[in-house]
């Protein structure tokens, strides 16, 4: 607009008599002026417009660009510490803000993810607020109406049946964030929300499957055990029956056998009965293994 201004004048002080002054002779000029003016602001308001278009599509396009950077390399993620350093990393390429990822351990107490750094822990108070959005799964902290007196701003990331954790960016300029902005931080949040529920689903499943396998392995040795068990079982019974059968008619030796027979076997069923006592003393976890460091002499 001031450019629009400044043409018509500067026409009107160097082309239009008398020269270098802005009085204008003819009256028909002043019509001149009025069409080149609303033509000169009509283009400057359209090519405005179209540069502001320009700009919001680039910026949709790096928004989107980033967004599938980061579903990308959560793709690969296999625990959660892979998805804090995954999402803390995209999140400060495109913010420029200090980022941190909070989940909860076996404690239940949150705790931050992934091996980045920071400079600035958290405090106190914004550590409330970090368990404020955790438990009522609601975003908090600066540039919301909720706890906005703290340094940074805390999104949940919640799964498909629970809070798994909360995102927290804290701008280096410490003013809140603009809209678009947090739009996109909403989107960030979303995807690491749902890596972490994949996380949580596949570890699961893999305990799922570890179930399994260790009930068919004890299904497979109660088989094995049991036809272990009934075979001394047999010899011992079949042994004593001879014995109370035919006390008479059995000469020294083969009551000998006999005997040696039962306290074999009976030897062999205590091994036995020994051995899964251990094995499940073992399985309780009252015998702990001691390691102790071991060096081999090379020969």
């Amino acid at each position: 607009a001031l450019a629009s201004v400044l043409s018509v004048a500067a026409f009107d002080f160097f082309f239009i008599p008398p020269h270098l002054t802005f009085a204008v002779a003819d009256s028909q000029y002043l019509l001149t002026f009025a069409v080149m003016l609303l033509v000169a602001l009509l283009i400057s308001t359209l090519a405005s417009r179209a540069r502001a278009q320009a700009d919001a599509v680039r910026q949709r396009e790096r928004r989107t660009s980033s967004l599938y950077a980061m579903s990308r390399d959560l793709g690969a993620a296999q625990n959660v510490d892979d998805v804090g350093m995954i999402s803390a990393k995209h999140v400060e390429e495109v913010t420029s803000a200090q980022v941190f990822v909070l989940s909860t351990g076996l404690s239940g107490h949150l705790r931050e993810v992934g091996s980045r750094v920071q400079a600035r822990p958290l405090n106190d108070r914004d550590e409330a607020v970090a368990r404020w959005v955790f438990e009522n799964r609601r975003p908090a902290g600066l540039g919301t109406d909720t706890l906005p007196a703290a340094s940074a701003l805390f999104l949940p990331l919640a799964g498909s049946d629970q809070s798994l954790g909360v995102l927290g960016v804290r701008p280096a300029s410490g003013r809140p964030f603009t809209p678009d902005q947090m739009q996109l931080l909403d989107a960030f949040a979303s995807l690491a929300a749902a890596a972490l529920d994949r996380v949580r689903l596949l570890g699961q499943a893999q305990r799922a499957q570890v179930e399994v396998e260790t009930e068919r392995l004890r299904n497979s040795l109660l088989s094995s055990v049991s036809h272990d068990l009934r075979t001394p079982l047999t010899s011992i019974t079949g042994a004593a029956s001879s014995l109370l059968q035919a006390p008479g008619n059995l000469d020294d030796a083969s009551r000998r056998d006999l005997l040696e027979t039962i306290h074999e076997e009976a030897f062999r069923l205590n091994r036995l009965v020994a051995n899964l006592l251990d094995m499940t003393r073992l399985e309780s976890g009252a015998l702990k293994v001691r390691r102790t460091p071991s060096r081999a002499k090379a020969r």
